[in-house]
């Protein structure tokens, strides 16, 4: 039986040599075309609509965890690629009528979460609810609606950030660095 190491060697060959190498990045990167980008949220066509009220009916009515924690809620995936494969106004709401069956309202989490705990928490799937209540409040309150720097100020600051240099900063900082319009 070999060493699962050695199935690391490849990986570790390539990080060392992007991380050793004199060139850039750019060099090293693949340029693909962007995709088409569907802007629900203010389309004034019925279809895509529907597929916002669906989400947020789903985000409203249903929990993320579910099934004494043990799965995660597919509808946005599940109205997302019916979306982009066409489907009608009518097949979303079934898939959402059909869906909604196998999913659970949400449950009270046992405390609310604040600025000052919200890493007490963190992996607690009981706090499903909380957490989605203070990112909500976050995003609105503290971040005018700017989801870039909520993820960039709970993942990236502060002196013991969530993801730390070695993919938020020095040379491979542009793994999320976010294009500017």
């Amino acid at each position: 039986m070999s060493s699962p190491m050695i199935a690391w060697v490849p990986v570790v060959n390539r990080v060392y040599k992007y991380l050793t190498s004199p060139s850039n990045y750019a060099s090293q990167t693949i340029d693909l075309d962007s995709v088409e980008v569907h802007d629900v949220e203010t389309a004034p066509e019925k279809r895509p609509r529907t597929l916002k009220h669906l989400i947020r009916a789903n985000h409203v009515n249903h929990s993320i965890m579910y099934h004494q924690l043990q799965y995660h809620n597919h509808m946005p995936h599940l109205l997302g690629s019916a979306y982009l494969f066409g489907a009608s106004v009518d097949q979303m709401q079934t898939i959402y009528d059909v869906e909604s069956k196998e999913l659970e309202a949400w449950q009270d989490s046992p405390a609310e979460i604040t600025v000052g705990d919200w890493r007490e928490f963190l992996g607690d799937k009981k706090y499903q609810r909380a957490y989605v209540d203070f990112y909500e409040d976050e995003l609105a309150l503290k971040f005018d609606y700017d989801w870039k720097k909520v993820f960039e100020e709970y993942l990236f600051s502060g002196t013991q950030p969530l993801v730390n240099g070695l993919i938020g900063g020095g040379k491979l900082g542009f793994l999320f660095s976010w294009p500017e319009k």
